[in-house]
């Protein structure tokens, strides 16, 4: 691995690069990270799939947002919109390192969604892999919104009620009005158009909002695969976050398109 700033001096961002393995491939991966406690639950499996992707022969690259982790900048600072451009600089920075002429965009969750919004802002991408995928931003918000309430029953001082529209911080995490609003203002499955590239939709359960989205896919008439990747165990969200068969799984056809 080897850890790196890029981007502008204004505007410094955290890397890592996991140089291929092996015989390279002449397409790369860039990975894209979700947003807020779901960034720190899943950030070793970031990891383990990007050791895994290298050893394939994928030259890896995974970042930090502008205002989150090891990135410059405060998390006041985070919206969409800049956070989209940071995938195109760690992409560009991938390209420019290691010369590789494709790359592809694996994105969890919110970082799914970013993903999109890149490659449909223009950026050329081999792929795009859409790993439990933020559908609805507002839905996500919503379902936040709940895990904090839950959380907040359990502590001996309760904090105050307050709308969501107003509450600018949820289990520990900011979300300024304006990145709310943001999230609010994404749905993958009511976009006018798609990127013209291949999309692969990786699950671990059936749910309304990846049906939703399927659909929408379907009648994309681009190339178009949906992986239902049952998790092990009971688990949950989060084992489903974390689970091994879908790391292999998103290696093997990664493997399969370059």
């Amino acid at each position: 691995m080897t850890p790196c700033f890029f981007g502008t001096s204004e505007r410094q961002l955290f890397g890592i690069h996991h140089p291929a393995q092996g015989a390279e491939r002449s397409t790369g991966v860039v990975l894209c990270y979700p947003a807020a406690q779901e960034y720190m639950l899943t950030h070793w499996a970031f990891r383990k799939l990007a050791g895994m992707l290298a050893r394939e022969g994928f030259h890896v690259f995974r970042f930090d947002y502008y205002g989150t982790g090891d990135s410059a900048g405060e998390v006041h600072e985070g919206r969409v919109a800049t956070w989209v451009q940071d995938i195109r600089n760690a992409v560009n920075e991938l390209q420019d390192v290691t010369g590789v002429q494709r790359v592809a965009l694996v994105g969890l969750r919110l970082g799914a969604a970013l993903a999109v919004r890149a490659a449909m802002e223009g950026l050329s991408t081999a792929a795009l892999v859409l790993w439990e995928p933020l559908v609805e931003g507002e839905a996500w918000l919503q379902e936040l919104e709940l895990l904090q309430a839950r959380r907040d029953t359990r502590t001996l001082f309760p904090r105050p009620e307050s709308p969501l529209e107003v509450r600018e911080e949820l289990l520990g995490f900011q979300f300024p009005r304006a990145l709310r609003d943001d999230i609010v203002a994404l749905d993958l499955a009511a976009l006018p158009a798609w990127p013209s590239t291949r999309t692969h939709l990786v699950v671990s359960a059936r749910k309304p909002e990846y049906q939703r989205l399927q659909e929408r896919l379907e009648t994309t008439g681009l190339p178009f695969q949906h992986h239902l990747v049952p998790e092990e165990g009971a688990g949950g969200q989060e084992s489903a976050l974390l689970s091994n068969r879908i790391l292999q799984t998103i290696t093997t056809l990664l493997k399969e398109a370059a």
